[in-house]
């Protein structure tokens, strides 16, 4: 972290881009599960749907820190995106309390690192609008 980085501005990149990723791979993960008990889908496919649902939930998030980020874009990026995997692999510790398929993190994790990278450059190539006040006299 640089001198002129202060701990908001890394909080502002880092947490809010994580949470709205956490948020919307939550909900996303909430219609796949409700669609899958209506009967619309086979159980069969629920790792396939949750790994459009980390796929997303990561672009979400790299998108927004890379749009926020005023320097170093893609790296702000893919840091959320990764964090937002973390934060997934917890949850699914605390929440399971069953071992880990390590075959199956490592397809998580390549899969959000793959997206990621893609929310970054879409982020980063999004131009933000500068206020010009119109001078007319």
């Amino acid at each position: 972290m640089k001198k002129n980085e202060t701990t908001s501005n890394v909080l502002q990149v880092l947490a809010i881009p994580v949470f709205l990723g956490l948020v919307s791979t939550l909900i996303m993960m909430a219609v796949c599960s409700v669609i899958i008990l209506i009967g619309k889908m086979s159980s069969n496919q629920v790792s396939n749907l949750s790994l459009v649902c980390i796929g997303m939930g990561s672009t979400i998030s790299s998108f927004v820190a890379s749009w926020c980020a005023k320097q170093r874009k893609l790296l702000w990026g893919l840091a959320a995106g990764l964090c937002l995997f973390i934060c997934m692999v917890l949850m699914s510790i605390a929440w399971l309390g069953q071992t880990i398929d390590f075959v199956r993190v490592m397809v998580n994790l390549s899969v959000s690192i793959i997206t990621a990278i893609l929310g970054s450059l879409l982020g980063a190539s999004v131009k933000h609008k500068r206020y010009k006040p119109n001078h007319k006299k």
